[in-house]
Order: structure tokens, then C-alpha cells, then sequence
């Protein structure tokens, strides 16, 4: 990966994912920076996965701190503000839609903190034009906090049969000395399967069926 700023015409970094991108180097603007930075990678792709359509592609991003915007061969795929949980992006029309063996994968991110992903101190607007462009703002973050931030965990690219298990659910309970479950799945695409859950115990041997 390589991290860029929004402008073209500013530094380009190796990045090295997961990590932050403010606490890999001693530059000082680079370590209290607050703003948009932008990732960016080229990924082979298995001919399979482009070419079977039987197959859904999927990207998944472990954590981006703390909102991102991201692109598949500059089509817009997914947003995300909070950086502590996965999201993720079906890109099978993408990588599907001709013959490639490659896609360039973008994620633009911004570590600005606000009530909805961290307390985010004090935001001062400088309204000055004369001195500032429009909507420039200096964060005051006066707490013990350090704005890691970046691609906190692995980006990944993986796939599924377009017919999948999005979820299942398992509830349990005991009716006096007889262990009870009950589940539900969630069957996304595809046509309706029937699935029979079995349980077993840690040796291996099959109990009841749940129903």
C-alpha cells in the first residue's frame, strides 16, 4: 500500500498495512496530521474469481480510523464512519464486468474526531480567508489521547458461492437435565436451501439435531 494526501502533488509514503500512518516515521507533520489521507493498491486477482459467475468477491476492511470512502477501480463501493468495526463490499460486477486480472483498490481516510467516533475535543474554524482557505479548522485536543490512525487491521479480498450464509443465530437453553437450541440463519442470494444443523459434542460424537 501507499499513502497519499488528498493533492496529487504531495508526498507519496509505502505504507505498510495494518499499521498507523501517523506513528510510522519522526516527521512531525506527518505524526499530528488531521485530515484526509488516501491508500491505494493494485491486487492480483485468481482468473476464477473474475470469470466464474458463480462466485461473489467480496472486500472486507478490518478498521479505517475513523471514516473512509472507498473505490474499486474508481467506482465507489462503500463509506464508513467508526474505526473499531469490519465493513466490507461486494465488488463481483466490478471485477467480473471484462477481462482483468487486477483491481486498483482505493480508501480515502479521514482521523478528524467527532462525537460519533471519539470525544473530539475542541474544533476551532479560523474564518480569517486572508490567511486560511475555506472551512480550514485547527483540533485542540486537550486529554490524554494520541489520534492513532490509519488501516488498523488486515484489508482482505475474499469469496463466497452467490448463494451464502450471511448469519445464523443460535439460542440455547435447559429444561431441567435436557439441553434445548434452537437456531436461524440468514440466506442471502441464491435460490432457498434446505441446511440441517447438527450438533456435537467436543469429542466429535453427534447429538440431537436442534431445531
Amino acid at each position: 500500500w501507499y499513502r497519499r494526501p488528498l493533492r496529487e502533488s504531495g508526498p507519496i509514503l509505502d505504507m505498510p498495512v495494518p499499521s498507523s500512518f501517523n506513528d510510522v516515521s519522526q516527521d512531525g507533520q506527518l505524526r499530528n496530521f488531521i485530515g484526509w489521507v488516501w491508500y491505494e493498491r493494485e491486487a492480483a486477482l485468481p482468473q476464477r474469481w473474475t470469470q466464474d459467475l458463480g462466485t461473489r468477491v467480496v472486500l472486507r476492511i478490518g478498521s479505517a480510523h475513523y471514516y473512509a470512502i472507498v473505490w474499486v477501480n474508481g467506482v465507489h463501493v462503500a463509506e464508513h464512519e467508526g474505526g473499531h468495526l469490519p465493513f466490507e463490499a461486494d465488488i463481483s460486477k466490478l471485477v467480473q464486468s471484462g477481462p482483468l486480472s487486477s483491481c486498483r483498490i482505493t480508501i480515502a481516510i479521514n482521523n478528524t474526531l467527532t462525537p460519533h467516533t471519539l470525544p473530539p475535543g475542541t474544533i476551532l474554524y479560523k474564518t480569517d480567508t486572508s490567511k486560511y482557505p475555506k472551512g480550514y479548522f485547527v483540533q485542540n485536543i486537550n486529554f490524554d489521547f494520541f489520534n492513532y490512525a490509519g488501516l488498523h487491521r488486515p484489508v482482505l479480498l475474499y469469496t463466497t458461492p452467490t448463494a451464502y450464509i450471511d448469519d445464523i443465530t443460535v439460542t440455547t437453553g435447559v429444561d431441567q437435565s435436557t439441553g434445548e437450541g434452537s437456531w436461524q440463519d440468514l440466506l442471502s442470494a441464491g435460490p432457498r436451501v434446505a441446511l440441517l444443523p447438527v450438533w456435537k459434542d467436543p469429542s466429535g460424537k453427534r447429538l440431537s439435531s436442534i431445531s
